[in-house]
Protein backbone atom coordinates (compact mmCIF):
# COMPACT_ATOMS: atom_id res chain seq x y z
CA UNK A 1 0.00 0.00 0.00
CA UNK A 2 1.30 3.45 -0.87
CA UNK A 3 1.80 6.23 1.66
CA UNK A 4 1.87 10.01 1.61
CA UNK A 5 5.37 11.21 0.75
CA UNK A 6 5.11 14.03 3.29
CA UNK A 7 3.64 12.38 6.39
CA UNK A 8 3.52 8.61 5.78
CA UNK A 9 -0.28 8.34 6.08
CA UNK A 10 -2.26 5.93 3.89
CA UNK A 11 -5.07 8.53 3.63
CA UNK A 12 -5.95 10.56 0.54
CA UNK A 13 -7.29 14.10 0.41
CA UNK A 14 -6.79 17.01 2.76
CA UNK A 15 -5.26 16.83 6.19
CA UNK A 16 -1.54 16.41 5.56
CA UNK A 17 0.27 18.65 8.04
CA UNK A 18 3.53 18.72 6.05
CA UNK A 19 2.42 19.06 2.41
CA UNK A 20 2.67 22.56 0.89
CA UNK A 21 -0.93 22.12 -0.38
CA UNK A 22 -2.11 20.40 2.86
CA UNK A 23 -3.18 17.43 0.70
CA UNK A 24 -1.76 13.92 0.90
CA UNK A 25 0.37 13.02 -2.14
CA UNK A 26 1.41 9.39 -2.30
CA UNK A 27 4.74 8.01 -3.49
CA UNK A 28 6.00 4.58 -4.48
CA UNK A 29 2.71 3.15 -5.67
CA UNK A 30 1.19 1.50 -8.72
CA UNK A 31 1.67 3.51 -11.94
CA UNK A 32 -1.96 2.73 -12.78
CA UNK A 33 -3.19 4.91 -9.89
CA UNK A 34 -3.42 8.64 -9.16
CA UNK A 35 -1.05 9.94 -6.46
CA UNK A 36 -3.77 12.19 -5.02
CA UNK A 37 -6.84 9.91 -4.95
CA UNK A 38 -5.87 6.35 -5.96
CA UNK A 39 -8.15 6.35 -9.03
CA UNK A 40 -7.16 4.63 -12.27
CA UNK A 41 -8.62 7.52 -14.30
CA UNK A 42 -6.66 10.10 -16.27
CA UNK A 43 -7.52 13.74 -16.95
CA UNK A 44 -9.95 15.94 -15.06
CA UNK A 45 -12.00 14.83 -12.10
CA UNK A 46 -9.53 14.27 -9.27
CA UNK A 47 -11.21 15.58 -6.12
CA UNK A 48 -7.93 16.04 -4.22
CA UNK A 49 -5.43 17.30 -6.81
CA UNK A 50 -4.63 21.03 -6.63
CA UNK A 51 -5.25 21.20 -10.41
CA UNK A 52 -8.26 18.80 -10.30
CA UNK A 53 -6.39 16.54 -12.77
CA UNK A 54 -5.20 13.03 -12.02
CA UNK A 55 -1.43 12.53 -11.78
CA UNK A 56 -0.21 8.93 -11.71
CA UNK A 57 2.82 7.30 -10.13
CA UNK A 58 5.85 7.00 -12.38
CA UNK A 59 6.54 3.65 -13.98
CA UNK A 60 5.80 1.53 -17.00
CA UNK A 61 7.44 4.18 -19.21
CA UNK A 62 4.09 6.01 -19.36
CA UNK A 63 3.17 9.68 -19.08
CA UNK A 64 2.01 10.39 -15.52
CA UNK A 65 -0.80 12.64 -16.79
CA UNK A 66 -2.30 10.70 -19.73
CA UNK A 67 -0.82 7.18 -19.72
CA UNK A 68 0.67 7.47 -23.20
CA UNK A 69 4.09 6.04 -24.00
CA UNK A 70 4.76 9.07 -26.23
CA UNK A 71 7.47 11.62 -25.47
CA UNK A 72 7.64 15.35 -25.98
CA UNK A 73 4.71 17.67 -26.54
CA UNK A 74 1.09 16.66 -27.00
CA UNK A 75 -0.17 15.62 -23.57
CA UNK A 76 -3.71 16.97 -23.17
CA UNK A 77 -3.63 16.89 -19.35
CA UNK A 78 -0.10 17.96 -18.34
CA UNK A 79 0.23 21.57 -17.11
CA UNK A 80 3.16 21.95 -19.52
CA UNK A 81 1.41 20.08 -22.38
CA UNK A 82 4.45 17.77 -22.49
CA UNK A 83 4.43 14.06 -21.67
CA UNK A 84 6.14 13.52 -18.32
CA UNK A 85 7.40 10.15 -17.12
Amino acid sequence: MSKCKYCGSTSYGSGCPYSPTKRHEHAGGDEKKCVFCGSTSYGSGCPYSPTKKHKHFTGGNKCIYCGSKSTGSGCPYSPTRRHEK
